[in-house]
């Protein structure tokens, strides 16, 4: 996939950008503030059908405007055009080539994206959600029956603990409190089964992206931990029904998913510094890349998000080369536009902001 012209209104800070890209590695560069990530966003945005950064896409239109529009027009492609549009109080539309999609989830996977941020290391210091977020991303790109299924878990848990808060001061008509149950049941095991299979499989290619980038082996890993591990969602959700009722929420199941992050069997975010920090989550990001491009046959977009502060020269000089031999587009940003003109050795269109 290659992105010919990008259109952006009314997107963030953004009233109206329009612009055209003529090589495979394209860098973002200006001054803090600039709207360089928003940018950088709308490409993934389009891609995905959602922001990385919001999860409402009300917070994508900008102050005081009543809509945003987006565009990309793609080369040497079936989707010659992809147009997102979103207006207060509507629904959001996504159009290839004209035609609406019914759906947004039916998109993802469509044009295959993978997006790094210095937001990531939430990934590493914050809660496990952000982690399943990762999974969750990687893992709808190449199945829209995980997809699927996942929309359909997280609507049934949403409305089992809705029931269970209402019914925490009377009495529980169990017969329906069942037909939650079932539909959790259904898809948490082959949620689980998705996750479990995709970690295992990964660990390879992350070994082989930290060493491209650090050239050692540093000790770290990670692993895949959940309640279905220990048993399975009928019991679970049988054993913890007096807990869940007196809560009044759903205390089990892969919704409490986590991967844990270790380095030397050390818990990373208490041990690693933040450059290392950082190369770990590149390798995993390297990783997500790599993972997708096998299981899609096609080469998925890298949008970078000033990537190498925190970065040493060695590893940054990697990731360049690591993206040069890539056939897929590449969008960075930065502040500093000299910091490619002594990284690149290939041709990179340079669009200051």
């Amino acid at each position: 996939m290659f992105i010919r012209k990008l259109h952006l209104t009314n997107f963030k800070n953004h009233e109206k950008k329009v612009f055209s890209f003529n090589e495979k590695m394209l860098a973002f560069v200006g001054l803090n503030g600039v709207g360089k990530t928003n940018i950088l966003d709308s490409i993934y945005f389009l891609c995905l059908g959602k922001s990385y950064f919001n999860t409402s896409d009300k917070l994508c239109v900008k102050h005081d405007e009543a809509f945003f529009r987006l565009e990309m027009q793609i080369a040497e492609s079936d989707y010659a055009k992809v147009v997102i549009t979103f207006e207060k109080a509507k629904k959001k539309i996504i159009a290839i080539n004209e035609i609406k999609h019914d759906k947004n989830s039916m998109h993802v996977g469509i044009f295959p994206a993978v997006m790094l941020s210095p937001d990531d290391n939430i990934m590493i210091l914050g809660g496990s959600e952000e982690r399943r977020r990762f999974i969750d991303m990687t893992l709808a790109q190449i199945s829209q029956d995980y997809l699927q299924k996942l929309l359909r878990y997280n609507a049934t848990l949403k409305q089992r603990n809705a029931f269970l808060k209402m019914h925490q001061e009377k009495a529980i008509d169990k017969k329906l409190l069942s037909i939650y149950d079932e539909a959790l049941i259904a898809n948490a095991n082959i949620i689980f089964e998705f996750r479990k299979n995709f970690i295992d499989e990964i660990q390879a290619y992350f070994e082989k992206s930290f060493q491209f980038l650090a050239s050692k082996n540093e000790g770290y890993t990670f692993q895949y931990k959940s309640d279905l591990e220990k048993d399975n969602m009928a019991n679970l959700l049988h054993k913890s029904f007096e807990k869940d009722l007196f809560l009044g929420r759903t205390n089990v199941g892969i919704h409490k998913d986590d991967l844990i992050f270790s380095m030397k069997e050390l818990a990373l975010k208490d041990f690693a510094s933040q450059g290392q920090q950082k190369t770990f989550l590149l390798a995993l990001k390297l990783t997500q890349f790599n993972f997708l491009k096998a299981h899609l046959n096609k080469v998925p977009l890298f949008i970078i998000d000033d990537i190498f502060d925190k970065l040493d020269p060695e590893r940054s000089k990697n990731l360049i080369q690591f993206l040069d031999q890539e056939q897929g587009q590449v969008f960075i940003s930065n502040t500093n536009k000299q910091i490619f003109q002594e990284l690149m050795s290939a041709p990179i269109q340079i669009i200051e902001i």
